[in-house]
């Protein structure tokens, strides 16, 4: 499959487009240790350059198309500062180690600390699984993987239909030592009806 422009989203939340260079600086002041702790590779503090690296990276990761890495839009509310267009970017979530041959790949994300618990990431991970799992993208499987004790993260998982296929053990970078993480799955074929309130 190829993709000739890169997809758009939309949700009652959110919007989902590509992430560009004009991105680098929300990233830069979201991302903080209560976000990456739960993070593979992501360095603490969080640099523009750091930044610009992810993004010019998910656009690699596109043109192959082992990758779509999406910024997240919030639709503000009336509290919320003003933005162009009253959208705020408010993180990234993407597919990532894209399998096109196979049929699959990994669901990653995050949210910035200060938009928690508003349904954001709930309804990014809902649009993200209808989009792989459609047929625009065709996917059969999509995994997540995430550390036990971000259970504000399962929880998500867990409402959009996702199933723990038990625990995988590797290295983790950013702490130097072997972490153990939760892998949650969810098929095509055995998509529930009702996974997504």
């Amino acid at each position: 499959m190829i993709l000739s422009t890169f997809p758009k989203l939309f949700g009652a939340l959110v919007n989902l487009r590509e992430l560009s260079a004009e991105d680098a600086q929300d990233m830069t002041h979201l991302m903080n240790y209560n976000i990456s702790k739960y993070l593979y590779n992501v360095p603490v503090p969080y640099s523009v350059q750091d930044a610009l690296h992810f993004i010019k990276s998910s656009h690699s990761d596109f043109k192959s198309l082992t990758g779509l890495h999406f910024a997240i839009e919030y639709r503000r509310g009336k509290s919320e500062p003003r933005s162009n267009n009253n959208l705020l970017f408010v993180g990234s979530i993407g597919l990532k180690n894209i399998d096109l041959v196979n049929k699959k790949a990994n669901l990653g994300y995050w949210i910035g600390e200060q938009y928690w618990n508003r349904g954001i990431a709930t309804e990014c991970v809902r649009l993200m699984i209808d989009y792989a799992l459609s047929y625009q993208l065709a996917l059969n499987e999509i995994s997540a993987y995430v550390f036990p004790e971000n259970k504000a993260s399962i929880q998500v998982l867990e409402k959009n239909g996702m199933r723990s296929n038990g625990e995988v053990n590797e290295y983790h970078e950013i702490s130097k030592r072997y972490r153990k993480s939760l892998e949650y799955v969810i098929l095509k074929t055995g998509r529930s009806a009702n996974s997504t309130n």
